[in-house]
């Protein structure tokens, strides 16, 4: 038999519930036995999670979920059971799931060395999600000024590594394929561990929002290093 689609479960602190949780997850859990409703890991790339708050304060951290943003499923209560059965089973659905080497993530991106960040894409869900992928080698310039003895990868670079796997979500997509991208800002970057030399970045991005008729998306991004968070930022782009 194969094995199960998993689906995270992220729980609130559960100080404050005025209705059973858990008996909510097992009762949507039931309209889906081809799935297992699992707690939630960091880092893993599951296809959905269930954010289960028990009040409005909605304390649940997914800060560290390697989950898109639009397949983070709320549950504040029973009002939102068929709600959410909906979304899970829009998230559930099979997409076209594509992988991108070295050399096509260059057919995609203007960018080359020394200012490349990505080496390969291992989940492309065109306008949707990407997962890329980058060796901090310890050859970089940055290295060796940032600093002498004690070299750490530039905020700034891993800052520029999730807008990089942002132009290739997005220029993927048809209508912005051959623009040239460019960066617009970015908000509520946290970074929470150093990233050294040799170090490989897991590289999340999904798209937030889109105003297609000023060609501006704006995305999440969340960066791992051996399945820990390291940074999460979001990035405003234009497309030109």
């Amino acid at each position: 038999m194969a094995d199960k689609r998993q689906v995270a479960i992220r729980y609130c602190g559960g100080c404050n519930s005025r209705y059973d949780r858990v008996a909510l997850v097992k009762r949507l859990s039931s309209f889906f036995p081809e799935v297992e409703f699992v707690n939630a890991l960091p880092g893993v790339p599951y296809p959905a999670a269930l954010v289960v708050c028990g009040c409005p304060s909605r304390c649940a951290n997914t800060s560290d979920l390697a989950v898109p943003a639009g397949r983070l499923i709320p549950l504040n209560g029973w009002e939102d059971l068929l709600p959410a059965k909906e979304k899970l089973t829009l998230a559930l659905q099979e997409q076209e799931v594509l992988t991108l080497t070295h050399q096509q993530v260059l057919e995609i991106l203007p960018h080359r060395p020394p200012m490349l960040f990505i080496d390969e894409v291992s989940r492309l869900v065109p306008g949707e999600e990407v997962v890329a992928s980058f060796l901090a080698r310890p050859d970089l310039p940055a290295f060796a000024g940032h600093f002498p003895g004690s070299p750490v990868l530039p905020g700034i670079y891993t800052i520029e590594a999730v807008a990089q796997a942002a132009d290739i979500l997005m220029m993927s997509a048809q209508r912005y394929a051959g623009t040239l991208p460019l960066f617009m800002g970015v908000r509520e970057a946290t970074f929470r561990r150093k990233i050294l030399p040799g170090e490989t970045l897991d590289i999340h991005v999904s798209l937030l929002e889109e105003k297609p008729s000023r060609a501006i998306a704006f995305c999440r991004g969340q960066v791992f290093v051996d399945g820990t968070l390291a940074a999460d930022l979001e990035v405003r782009l234009a497309f030109r």
